[in-house]
């Protein structure tokens, strides 16, 4: 098998990376994408919750409801 010329090769190996690039790119913007409708379904989800349960599922809700009544005895 002949060797390719210098100017073929260069562009193999150019296309090669530039479509390895658009490959990650794309990735990354799925991945984005995927992360967004993730976030947007929780907080949707996360509004449903009533007041209860928000503070029994959520430690960022969640606020210091005070010790047991006998606390210091």
């Amino acid at each position: 098998m002949a060797d390719l010329p210098e100017s073929v090769a260069q562009q193999f190996m150019a296309d090669t990376i530039a479509s390895a690039r658009n490959t990650s790119d794309e990735s990354r913007s799925l991945t984005t994408i995927a992360a967004g409708v993730l976030k947007a379904a929780a907080a949707r989800n996360f509004d449903e919750l009533g007041t209860v349960e928000s503070k029994a599922n959520s430690g960022v809700m969640a606020t210091d409801m005070g010790g047991p009544t006998n606390a210091g005895k």
